[in-house]
């Protein structure tokens, strides 16, 4: 009995020096933050390539592209009139617990990717930092949030060939202000 009892007590105080351990933190891949905290449906804008720098709202000469994959490339394609009223929101952003953005494009459920070379893909989400996204130069135009989309694996900002449609691509961030590199969210829900 006594031989019991000194088991019992050996065993419950290694039992409370166990449980005292401070318990093990989450794993990361790739030192990459697993933790959504927020999901937005969106369209995703390059608010200002053809900005002529005028005040005036709803000009004809000034109009954003929306980016949407066509074949094998990932293009900012012009915004068909109807859909500037309804919106087209075939993107989710979701926002990391680093402040991160990941990019799905709903359809396929892929995410947006950056290579060294300036390319863009749509491939399988995994956390990892070639599809991560962050803001950086953020600003408000005419009561729009902007941002450039920098890659975190790549540094380079996502970027619109210019005034007209064409292949989406990643480059080295430009000042604040850079058209090519003004990214909106729109029609968010």
């Amino acid at each position: 009995m006594v031989l019991a009892g000194g088991v019992l007590a050996i065993y419950l105080a290694t039992a409370r020096q166990q449980s005292a351990a401070p318990a093990p933190k989450p794993p990361h891949h790739h030192g990459q933050a697993l933790k959504v905290v927020k999901v937005q449906t969106i369209g995703v804008i390059d608010f200002g390539p053809a900005d002529s720098g005028d005040p005036g709202q709803g000009n004809s000469s000034d109009h954003a592209l929306m980016l949407l994959p066509k074949g094998h490339e990932i293009d900012f394609v012009t915004i068909p009139r109807a859909v500037l009223v309804t919106g087209r929101a075939v993107w989710t952003a979701n926002q990391m617990s680093d402040d991160s953005e990941i990019f799905i494009y709903i359809p396929s459920g892929k995410c947006l990717a950056g290579t060294a070379s300036g390319h863009l893909n749509l491939t399988r989400c995994r956390p990892s930092s070639d599809q991560r996204w962050r803001p950086v130069n953020s600003r408000v135009v005419q009561g729009q949030a902007i941002d450039q989309y920098k890659n975190v694996e790549t540094g380079e900002c996502l970027t619109s060939s210019g005034s007209t449609p064409g292949q989406a691509f990643t480059t080295s961030c430009g000042p604040p202000g850079t058209k090519t590199q003004e990214i909106a969210f729109w029609w968010s829900a």
